[in-house]
């Protein structure tokens, strides 16, 4: 039977060059790579083809404050395969003011060892029930 080697093509992210990586594989676990500049490329290729890992950025939104939402993110990168089940759980997150930029909101996340943590600081201040603090602006409840 012949079988035909596996072609990916990947861009280094590792450095300014941007080296264009061929990575074919062969039989079993052999694997060439090809095209880049640097020290750095190699050891890209082989974790983005074998054990591929991602980080991830994205908001939440905050119990009964006026600013609505907190951007949040991991303290690392993880398996790619996880990174859908970490949006679950960072989906159930609702912190309460005050929240203080790079405070641990999910310890541990699922296991993985890594935090999801707050990437920008929210005051304590209640959502505006009345009329606005600023003269002339309508508020949203009234």
């Amino acid at each position: 039977m012949n079988e035909r080697p596996v072609l990916d093509r990947l861009t280094c992210v590792l450095c300014p060059v941007g080296c264009e990586l061929e990575v074919r594989k062969a039989a079993a676990e052999d694997l060439e790579i090809k095209g880049n500049q640097c020290d750095k490329g190699v050891p890209f290729a082989l974790e983005e083809v074998l054990h591929p890992k991602r980080n991830l950025a994205t908001s939440v939104p905050l119990r009964d404050r006026a600013v609505r939402m907190v951007s949040v993110r991991l303290s690392d990168r993880v398996p790619r395969e996880m990174i859908f089940p970490i949006l679950a759980e960072i989906a159930k997150l609702r912190p309460e003011a005050p929240v203080r930029r790079g405070q641990v909101l999910i310890a541990d996340v699922l296991g993985t060892g890594v935090d999801v943590i707050a990437t920008r600081s929210v005051a304590d201040r209640p959502l505006f029930l009345g009329s606005s603090p600023i003269s002339g602006i309508p508020s949203r409840g009234g």
